[in-house]
C-alpha cells in the first residue's frame, strides 16, 4: 500500500501548488499553505490540523504543503502529530529541487499583483533551503492553468 499522506516543501515558484493540483485530480485531498492562517507558524496551531486529521482517519488520502516544511524541525513537528493522531500512517516527503532562477521565471509569468512579495519570499528562503534526507526530489514545475487547490 502507498502513502496515505503527502508532505511538500518548495521555494515560491517551484510548483508546489501545481503538484497538489495534479493530485487533487487523481483524488488527494490538498492542504496548500498548511499553516497560512495560524496564530503561530507551527503545525499544531494550523486552522486546517482538525480537518487534516479527520481526513486521514477516515482513510483519506492528503497533500499538504508549506514552505516551512524545508525547516527540520518543522518536518518533525508535522511527522510527530501526525504519527501520534493517526497510528499506521504513511508518509512521504517530496522536495522541489532549489532552482531560484527558475521559480522566479515562473513567479514572474503568473501576472499577479503580489509577485513583488513573493519574489522577497524566494530571496529570503533560497539561500537557506536544503532537502531533507529519503526526500523524493522534483525539478521545478510550470504553472497549470485553471487549477484551484486551496481548501
Amino acid at each position: 500500500m502507498g502513502e496515505n499522506v503527502i508532505l511538500v516543501a518548495g521555494l515560491p515558484g517551484s510548483g508546489k501548488t501545481t503538484l497538489l493540483c495534479r493530485l487533487s485530480h487523481d483524488g488527494w485531498l490538498v492542504f496548500d499553505d498548511y499553516k497560512a492562517g495560524g496564530p503561530e507558524l507551527i503545525f499544531r496551531s494550523s486552522p486546517k490540523l482538525r480537518d487534516l486529521i479527520g481526513a486521514l482517519r477516515a482513510g483519506f488520502r492528503c497533500a499538504v504543503a508549506d514552505i516551512d516544511f524545508y525547516e527540520t524541525r518543522s518536518r518533525e513537528e508535522a511527522e510527530g502529530i501526525l504519527l501520534e493522531e493517526v497510528p499506521g500512517l504513511k508518509l512521504r516527503w517530496r522536495f522541489f529541487e532549489n532552482d531560484a532562477p527558475a521559480c522566479e521565471a515562473d513567479i514572474r509569468s503568473r501576472n499577479r499583483s503580489c509577485f513583488q512579495d513573493e519574489l522577497g519570499y524566494l530571496r529570503r528562503y533560497s539561500p537557506s533551503y536544503r532537502i531533507a534526507q529519503n526526500a523524493d526530489v522534483l525539478p521545478v514545475l510550470r504553472k497549470s492553468a485553471g487549477c484551484e487547490t486551496k481548501n
